[in-house]
């Protein structure tokens, strides 16, 4: 990735305070985050849902982005390379695009402070099928059942969910993939985990 002079970037016009940016999460049609830090900070603690791509590989990945969605980038607390990573979107013709100004500590505050927000790995491990399957039928089924589909689970063991598709939601592959990101992501951003969905 280029770097760039941000003094003459209007950085601040992209700017989306982390309360905000946590609370449009919760939507039904949320903004895609974007992690531009690297492998190793992302593995060591990430904002659940969110896409890795680091800054400096991110103009070689761009095609993974959807150019109309709404995207929100966040980084270290140090937004240097966050806001050359909005200005790079933006001159490849991403038009809604914003950042959280002290990056994952910032947003790692707003969560802790936010009385909406549930985090599975602070609650009893037999509490966990419970707050799974109250997602699964508050958001996902209710989806599902909308495009003709539904979900069975087999099983769930701890932050792993296996499960099978009924209806239209077992036709080809491709929509079973999307299916499959859609359930892992609602999963994700609602209990603040990374469960991973397991398809029969």
């Amino acid at each position: 990735m280029k770097f760039v002079n941000n003094n003459d970037f209007p950085a601040e016009q992209y700017q989306l305070d982390a309360s905000e940016a946590i609370a449009q999460r919760r939507q039904p049609q949320p903004p895609i985050f974007v992690d531009v830090r690297t492998t190793e900070e992302y593995k060591e603690q990430h904002l659940a849902g969110a896409n890795l791509i680091p800054a400096e590989f991110l103009e070689d990945h761009l095609f993974q982005l959807p150019p109309f969605a709404h995207i929100i980038l966040y980084g270290e607390a140090a937004d240097e390379k966050t806001i050359q990573a909005v200005k790079l979107l933006r001159d490849n013709g991403f038009n809604e695009v914003s950042y959280v100004p002290g990056g994952l500590p910032a947003l790692v505050a707003a969560l802790k402070a936010d009385d909406q927000e549930i985090f599975l790995a602070d609650l009893p491990k037999e509490q966990w099928n419970q707050k799974i399957e109250e997602v699964l039928t508050q958001k996902v089924r209710p989806a599902l059942a909308s495009d003709g589909g539904g979900l069975e689970v087999l099983k769930i063991m701890e932050d792993k969910l296996y499960v099978q598709y009924q209806g239209a939601c077992s036709g080809c592959s491709s929509s079973t993939a999307g299916t499959l990101r859609f359930i892992q992501g609602t999963l994700r951003v609602a209990l603040n985990h990374d469960i991973e969905v397991i398809t029969a």
